[in-house]
């Protein structure tokens, strides 16, 4: 059974064609970042480029609601812990997102964190984005289309309503990763790219393979102008442009 607030708050995330490009915000919590100095001012900039929704932590949700609740669907990273589920639907957060960056599969104990996460979001009808992205034992990610399948399919498992998760290879081959998932895909951004091009190919090489679109930060408001990119973006993600009439809006 899906509980209609389920229902209701993913519809504020995803638009009626089933895709979504959610701003990633929720980097500060390491301490002053660049990029997002003046937080409000981008999350204005990204939702008058046409943003679906912005990823934050709990101190800027409580800034930002007044403003996202009228326009754009908020997200909330919290830790790996079911007790913060409750405090997110008071919040009015549209969705909660743990994170997981390591070697897959998991171990038994963030098996068990997991779940109680997505049981409790189960009960209080709160989407949970799952981010589970491979890396090796130094903390760097793994490009490879199997590690990344593993991961999705490890997401699904657990109770995610949506993957968060790194896109690699070409259309073809990701189309497996999205086969086997069964719940929206959203591909992260990853490190500062050379170039905003190169982040159009990524972007439309994922939609290309069938995911629902993306969940990008540093590739956004590291940017001059994070209202373009995200203009960008939206118009692969919504519109079906190539990356080369993507790239006439920046």
């Amino acid at each position: 059974m899906t509980y209609t607030g389920k229902i209701v708050r993913m519809n504020k995330i995803f638009k009626e064609d089933g895709k979504s490009f959610v701003i990633a915000m929720d980097h500060g919590i390491g301490g002053t970042t660049k990029g997002i100095e003046d937080f409000e001012e981008v999350v204005k900039k990204v939702t008058e480029g046409g943003a679906d929704a912005v990823l934050v932590n709990f101190g800027q949700a409580r800034r930002i609601a007044p403003y996202t609740s009228r326009r754009i669907g908020m997200l909330l990273t919290i830790p790996n812990d079911a007790k913060y589920v409750p405090m997110a639907v008071k919040l009015g957060a549209d969705a909660v997102k743990t994170t997981y960056f390591g070697s897959v599969p998991l171990s038994e104990n963030l098996i068990d964190k997991f779940m109680e996460v997505a049981m409790v979001c189960e009960d209080w009808g709160m989407p949970f984005m799952a981010e589970i992205v491979p890396t090796d034992s130094n903390g760097k990610l793994i490009y490879e289309v199997e590690k990344i399948k593993q991961a999705a399919r490890i997401g699904v498992e657990l109770g995610g309503d949506i993957i968060k998760t790194s896109y690699a290879g070409k259309p073809d081959e990701y189309k497996e990763v999205v086969r086997s998932c069964k719940v929206p895909i959203v591909v992260l951004g990853g490190e500062k790219m050379d170039s905003q091009v190169d982040l159009l190919k990524v972007v439309k090489n994922a939609m290309d393979a069938g995911a629902a679109g993306g969940t990008i930060g540093r590739n956004i408001w590291q940017q001059k102008d994070p209202k373009k990119i995200t203009r960008a973006i939206i118009s692969i993600v919504h519109e079906g442009a190539t990356v080369e009439q993507a790239a006439k809006l920046l």
